[in-house]
């Protein structure tokens, strides 16, 4: 029997909508609070950097450390200090950064700046992540391949992009600056084990963080493949899928046999 005592979820098709200003309905909303009353820790691991779910963090009340950066990074919600980040080596950050120059959209997130198309890289910052944004599939499976080809170090992951459903984005990290990886340092920083952990998410991205997690859900909306390796599988973010997780597996059950 495992008592679960965190709850961690992906944000973009799995919290909310896909879009960086969308909030969660109301019926996920008190799901989550309901949720941490118990008692529950109640998480974030996202692509986003810190600086774009800081009003999720205040319009949920969250105060539990959260991943972002797709991994890369562990902040802690109630002030904003580092607790745990994954770099990219400047030099291989400023590669990455000329192998992407002919995509439309580059963004560079560290821990003092984030930039937009970037030419240099402050030498003081730390850098999280690269990220190329509304690829096509064929764009982004080329890309992949290109940066695979170069270097053996890193983390590329594919997830869903804002500028449409059928384009998708990109995000290049260390090698430890992954979902997985963060998941155990988070329990580390919890003081829990990674099998008391329920891990939610939707999209190719999330692959890592399931392999660090004690219950794998994927959403209603989530691609093939993250389903074909989940234990359950939700309703779509639409359907409020995060709710009826929360309502199943942490506010009408505690002991799961799994």
């Amino acid at each position: 029997m495992t008592k679960f005592k965190a709850v961690v979820s992906d944000i973009d098709g799995t919290l909310t909508a896909i879009s960086s200003t969308a909030l969660p309905s109301e019926k996920v909303s008190a799901a989550v609070k309901k949720t941490i009353d118990k008692g529950i820790v109640f998480s974030l691991a996202t692509g986003r950097p810190f600086f774009m779910i800081e009003y999720l963090i205040k319009y949920l009340n969250l105060t539990s450390p959260v991943i972002t950066d797709n991994g890369a990074a562990i902040i802690d919600s109630k002030n904003s200090s580092v607790l745990w980040e994954a770099s990219l080596p400047h030099s291989e950050a400023l590669e990455i950064i000329e192998m992407t120059k002919q995509y439309k959209l580059t963004r560079l997130s560290s821990d003092i700046i984030n930039l937009e198309n970037p030419k240099e890289i402050p030498k003081k910052a730390t850098v999280r992540k690269i990220s190329i944004h509304g690829l096509t599939p064929e764009q982004a499976n080329n890309l992949v391949k290109k940066v695979e080809s170069k270097f053996k170090n890193l983390s590329i992951n594919k997830t869903a992009a804002y500028e449409g459903k059928k384009l998708l984005d990109v995000y290049i990290s260390h090698a430890e600056g992954t979902k997985q990886h963060a998941i155990l340092k988070l329990a580390q920083i919890l003081g829990i084990s990674t099998k008391e952990i329920i891990g939610v998410g939707d999209h190719y991205n999330d692959f890592p963080m399931f392999m660090a997690c004690g219950l794998k859900i994927a959403m209603g909306n989530a691609v093939p493949d993250l389903k074909a390796i989940a234990d359950y599988i939700a309703p779509t973010v639409e359907e409020d899928g995060l709710a009826h997780i929360l309502e199943k597996y942490v506010l009408n059950r505690f002991d799961i046999i799994i």
